[in-house]
């Protein structure tokens, strides 16, 4: 990372309610009082998932997509992960709409992702990432980024799993969070991008082995361990690291510190929790990898099953 990411952010394209980007404080619920209009009631957005989000207008299906991002602050399930994202998901990933849009929503959204939020329930941040894994995906299917746009992002991407301290996942009233998963599904999009170079794929691994243990005695249950295995495979099936970066990266995130040994993990609920997480994070990347024929994928085996017999 050093001072691989310079330069501020980019100048906002404000649209909508959005804050405004100099402001500090972005509240989460004003932006999602525009999440519904009086051409798209709620009812209407329900009947259009129905069709599979089958807007025949360009540019009225452009204009709902921009009101979408509203909705990722809606604390509505339905709305917001149901049709907000769910349209948005289906648009980018059918080229239904313009490279313009897609600017604009990711000038949009980037610089929420690591703004202050006046946001009790915690939704917003997370559905930003997760929207913006959809817009990181569709640059490296076809880039329509430049370096630095794609730089800002990956600095972002990674500010945002390094800094995540909500660990809450599902809930039966609100949905999901799961802002560690969508932090890794962000970066995954990132790191099979083939024009990330090796320094920014390590800027990648660093931060995903921030989150492996979690912190604050969290004990993860959502998943989250094999969402932040995922971007570490492909990184590694890339082929720009080698057997020894394998080794010095695993022996690395398995160092028991401030314990002497993982024996004495037993003693605290904060070394439990870590140990668990370290646990569902090797077993889940294990069961990805151990039957697989890739060669990469053969060679991490050994490390990897003697770092689970060390993590007991």
């Amino acid at each position: 990372m050093k001072n691989l990411y310079l330069a501020g952010m980019l100048c906002l394209s404000v649209n909508l309610t959005v804050v405004a980007a100099e402001q500090n404080n972005i509240k989460a619920q004003e932006v999602s009082q525009s999440c519904l209009s009086e051409h798209w009631s709620k009812s209407k957005l329900i009947a259009l998932k129905a069709s599979d989000f089958k807007v025949d207008n360009p540019r009225e299906r452009e204009q709902l997509a921009l009101q979408m991002l509203n909705c990722l602050a809606h604390p509505d399930p339905e709305l917001r992960d149901g049709v907000a994202f769910e349209s948005l998901s289906k648009w980018l990933r059918g080229n239904l709409l313009k490279t313009e849009i897609a600017i604009q929503m990711l000038n949009t959204l980037e610089p929420v992702l690591n703004t202050k939020i006046d946001d009790v329930n915690g939704i917003y941040q997370p559905f930003v990432a997760l929207v913006l894994a959809e817009l990181a995906r569709v640059d490296r299917k076809s880039p329509y980024l430049t370096e630095y746009q794609r730089s800002s992002l990956l600095k972002e991407a990674i500010t945002y799993l390094i800094y995540q301290k909500d660990y809450r996942g599902f809930d039966n009233k609100l949905g999901w969070r799961h802002g560690i998963a969508h932090g890794a599904d962000l970066l995954l999009q990132l790191s099979l991008n083939p024009k990330l170079n090796k320094v920014q794929l390590d800027s990648i691994l660093n931060a995903l082995s921030t989150q492996i243990k979690a912190n604050n005695a969290h004990f993860y249950i959502y998943g989250e361990s094999k969402r932040l295995a995922m971007p570490l495979v492909y990184i590694f099936l890339r082929k720009e690291h080698t057997a020894k970066d394998w080794q010095q990266w695993i022996e690395k995130v398995i160092v028991p510190l401030p314990l002497a040994s993982w024996s004495e993990a037993y003693n605290s609920q904060e070394s439990l929790a870590k140990l668990h997480n370290l646990q569902s994070f090797l077993y889940s990347l294990y069961a990805i990898i151990k039957n697989s024929k890739n060669e990469v994928l053969v060679s991490m085996i050994p490390d990897l099953e003697k770092a689970i017999k060390i993590v007991r």
